[in-house]
C-alpha cells in the first residue's frame, strides 16, 4: 500500500484507564477543542457516559451528533460493525465525516482485545490505522486498583501515555510515588498530572511512529523508544524494593495481591513487586530479517499471552532504513521503515519487551538464542515464504517490507 494510502486512513486512539479515573471528564475536554471536532467517539453504554454536550441531532438509537461536531456511539455489538456501519454512513452523508476515533473503553476493559481487532481485521487494516492508548490513573485510588484488579495494571503495561489524574487531591510524594510504579511497569509510556480533564489532545501526536508520516520524524521515534540502559538488562524502576520499609505488592493474574508495610510508616511507598516487568535488548550488529522472524515468531509461539508489549528500532542487513517494529499480545502490527537513520547516530538495534515477570528470563534466553543461533529449518520455512510471494508478485518492488512481515501474514 502506497504512503498517500496510508495517509488517508482514520486514526483510532484508545482511552482506557479503571473505573472513576476520569476516561469521559478527559473525553469531554477533547471532543470540545479544535483538534477532535470532526471526531467519531465510541463508548461501551451511551447512558452511563454523561457527555456535557448538547445533543442537536439524533440520527438513530446509537448515534448523536454533538454540539461540537463530533459523533457519539454506542457502542453496541462488535467493535467492527460500529466502526464499519459509522464510515459508510458518513462516506453516504448520513452522518458528518470524521477523521479521527476515540474509543472508550469500560473500567475493567483489557485494551488488548480492542488493538487486537483493529489489527487482524481486513476492513479495519484498509480503513483504519491503531494510532495509540491513553490510560487514566486515579491518583487518590490507584495504590488500591493496583493491588486488587490486575486490569489495572494491564492498562499501564499496554498505555503510550498515561495520565494521573486527580493530582490536586494528593501530595507531592503520593505523585511520585504513582509515577514510580508507572515507569517500572512500562517505561516507555510518557506520563502526564492531569486535573480535571485539563491537558491538550496535542499529546496525542507525542504517541510515536505508527503512521508514515511520522517515520522520518526522529525525535518522535526516540522518544518513543526510550532506550537508556545497556544491552540485555532489566529496566528499573525509580524505586527499588531492596531497601525499602514499605511494599505494596501489585495485583497479579497468578497470585493474590498482599500489603506489606511497617505501622510507622504513614505514606508507604507504592513498590512494583508485580507480575509485570520489562527489559531491553541492544545490537550493534545488524540482524538477519529471516532470524529475526524465526526468534520473534518463536517467543510469540511459547509465550505469545505473557508479551503484553514489544517495540523497537531495527538495523536489518542489506537494508539502508530503520524498521519500526510492534506487537501487542502475540500480536505485530504491520512493520514499516523510517525515511532514514537519526543523522549522527550509531546504527543499531533496539528492542523493549514488556512481559511476565515470570517468564522474563525465558524469554530473553529463547529470543536471544534463536536470534543469534536460528534453526535452518525455520529459516527455509520463512525463505520459502518469501520468494513464494515475490513470484507472484512479479515484481521486486516492495521486497524490503516482505522480508518482514510475510511470515506473519502467512502464519
Amino acid at each position: 500500500m502506497s504512503e498517500m494510502a496510508e495517509e488517508n486512513k482514520i486514526p483510532v486512539n484508545i482511552i482506557t484507564g479503571f473505573l472513576g479515573s476520569g476516561k469521559t471528564t478527559l473525553l469531554n475536554k477533547w471532543v470540545n477543542t479544535d483538534e477532535f471536532k470532526d471526531t467519531l467517539v465510541l463508548i461501551n453504554e451511551f447512558g452511563d457516559v454523561g457527555l456535557d454536550h448538547e445533543l442537536v441531532q439524533s440520527v438513530d438509537d446509537t448515534v448523536v451528533l454533538l454540539g461540537s461536531g463530533c459523533i457519539c456511539c454506542t457502542l453496541q455489538g462488535e467493535l467492527i460493525q460500529s466502526l464499519a456501519t459509522n464510515l459508510i454512513k458518513s462516506q453516504q452523508g448520513l452522518i458528518p465525516k470524521f477523521k479521527r476515533v476515540l474509543i472508550e473503553t469500560t473500567g475493567l476493559a483489557d485494551p488488548a482485545g480492542v488493538i487486537s481487532t483493529l489489527n487482524n481485521d481486513d476492513f479495519c487494516l484498509e480503513n483504519y490505522v491503531f494510532d495509540g492508548t491513553v490510560t487514566v490513573l486515579d491518583g487518590q485510588f490507584v495504590r488500591e486498583q493496583l493491588q486488587k484488579q490486575y486490569e489495572a495494571v494491564k492498562q499501564i503495561a499496554l498505555a503510550d501515555i498515561i495520565l494521573v489524574s486527580k493530582t490536586d487531591l494528593i501530595d507531592v510524594d503520593e505523585i511520585e510515588a504513582i509515577y514510580d510504579v508507572a515507569r517500572h511497569i512500562n517505561s516507555s509510556a510518557k506520563i502526564y498530572p492531569v486535573v480535571k480533564g485539563n491537558i491538550t489532545p496535542k499529546i496525542i501526536e507525542e504517541i510515536g511512529p505508527y503512521k508514515n508520516s511520522d517515520r522520518n520524524d526522529t525525535a518522535k521515534i526516540n522518544s518513543w523508544i526510550q532506550i537508556k540502559i545497556p544491552e540485555g538488562t532489566a529496566v528499573a524502576g525509580a524505586a527499588s524494593a531492596t531497601g525499602d520499609a514499605a511494599a505494596i505488592k501489585l495485583a497479579s493474574p497468578l497470585r493474590p495481591a498482599s500489603v506489606d508495610f511497617e505501622a510507622a510508616v504513614a505514606k508507604p511507598r507504592i513498590i512494583a513487586h508485580t507480575n509485570i516487568e520489562s527489559f531491553a535488548i541492544v545490537r550493534h550488529e545488524p540482524i538477519n530479517s529471516l532470524a529475526l522472524l524465526a526468534a520473534v515468531n518463536l517467543v510469540q509461539q511459547q509465550y505469545g499471552d505473557s508479551i503484553l508489549r514489544l517495540k523497537g528500532i531495527l538495523d536489518i542487513e542489506g537494508q539502508d532504513k530503520p524498521v519500526i517494529i510492534h506487537g501487542v499480545q502475540g500480536q505485530l502490527y504491520p512493520i514499516s521503515q523510517m525515511d532514514a537513520w537519526p543523522e549522527g547516530e550509531e546504527h543499531q538495534s533496539k528492542l523493549v519487551f514488556i512481559v511476565r515477570a515470570t517468564v522474563l528470563e525465558q524469554i530473553k534466553h529463547l529470543f536471544t538464542q534463536s536470534l543469534d543461533h536460528p534453526d535452518s529449518s525455520t529459516i527455509q520455512y520463512y525463505q520459502e515464504i518469501i520468494n513464494g510471494a515475490l513470484n507472484g508478485d512479479g515484481e521486486e518492488e516492495g521486497v524490503e517490507e516482505i522480508d518482514l512481515s510475510g511470515a506473519y501474514d502467512n502464519k
